[in-house]
């Protein structure tokens, strides 16, 4: 089934033409009529690299200031790294080593000030992006519902797959391994930040991971890749309006209402802890039954792939 992401197609329409699972992404005013969406999507964090040349380099670090960090390894070899942070001015954030022939040595990190455009971006960092060879290690993309925080949840992709719960977030998997290929969190935006200026709270974030190998340049985006890897995702933004909402389960130890699976769920630092509860059976139908539920995020992804991207446009 498409999530409905056309407005001209849905705004002005009645709320009960829409299917149940897709409720919770619209308002609607006194007659029942949809008037605009409650939920939005946006590129929070890019990390690239790059093999620049010793003029890259040159040229590079005379563009900005920079401080220099020693890192002195067990031989003796004193690795010096350039530091460009210009998170407070742009967003971004540089790092560079010494030219080597053939060596990845230049990492740039794209900050929410510069992919939301909450400054405008440089003309320098746009120029920067589009000269050099840079390809894309690290894209995360945030999906914002106006749905509580307590009342969504999702499940991770694998059922053993650890994860880190506390009463306004979770985070599944860890950065750190770079041969998984999606990092989830989920967290309270609001909580987070008390100044937040927005409806828009209740967070779903997918942090994807790519090799050189991928090709993943901003010159070549694979956005059926992307789509691809968050059909995986399991993530209901409003429990109420799914199938879960009343439904029981006979489980192991008695009857059980599956929203109370799915708090156990959020609660338990492994999924496998509500597993146990259940036939082998009653877990495929469980998810299944989440899947169906779930949001279309690669839709969503795919439906507004052509502005999300509109920091690497120059502003006037």
């Amino acid at each position: 089934m498409i999530a409905l992401t056309n407005k001209k197609t849905a705004i002005g329409k009645e709320f009960s033409f829409i299917p149940n699972r897709h409720k919770p992404y619209f308002e609607i005013d006194e007659n029942n009529e949809i008037t605009s969406y409650k939920r939005e999507i946006c590129i929070d964090r890019v990390e690239l690299k790059a093999r620049l040349t010793e003029d890259d380099i040159e040229e590079l670090t005379s563009m900005f200031r920079y401080h220099i960090e020693h890192d002195v390894k067990p031989n003796g070899y004193d690795l010096i790294t350039y530091v460009m942070d210009l998170s407070e001015q742009f967003g971004v954030y540089i790092r560079i080593q010494p030219f080597i022939q053939s060596k990845v040595n230049a990492k740039i990190q794209l900050q929410s000030k510069f992919t939301n455009n909450l400054q405008g971006n440089s003309p320098h960092m746009l120029d920067l992006l589009n000269r050099h060879k840079w390809f894309i290690t690290r894209l995360d993309v945030a999906f914002d519902y106006t749905t509580p925080f307590n009342t969504s949840a999702y499940l991770r992709r694998h059922g053993g797959q650890k994860q880190t719960n506390f009463d306004t977030s979770s985070w599944a998997g860890s950065m750190g391994n770079y041969k998984r290929t999606a990092n989830d969190s989920h967290y309270d935006r609001k909580a987070e930040n008390e100044l937040l200026d927005s409806p828009f709270i209740n967070r779903f974030e997918v942090k994807f991971n790519f090799l050189e190998s991928d090709n993943m340049t901003f010159s070549n985006l694979n956005h059926t890749l992307i789509a691809n890897r968050l059909l995986a995702e399991l993530f209901i933004p409003c429990l109420t309006y799914s199938y879960f909402h009343e439904q029981k389960v006979k489980t192991n130890r008695g009857q059980k209402e599956f929203i109370d699976l799915i708090k156990r769920s959020k609660e338990a630092d492994n999924e496998n802890y509500v597993k146990l509860l259940l036939s082998d059976s009653q877990w495929r139908t469980y998810r299944s039954h989440f899947k169906a539920c779930r949001d279309d995020i690669e839709d969503w992804y795919l439906h507004n792939s052509h502005v999300i991207y509109d920091f690497l446009l120059a502003h006037h």
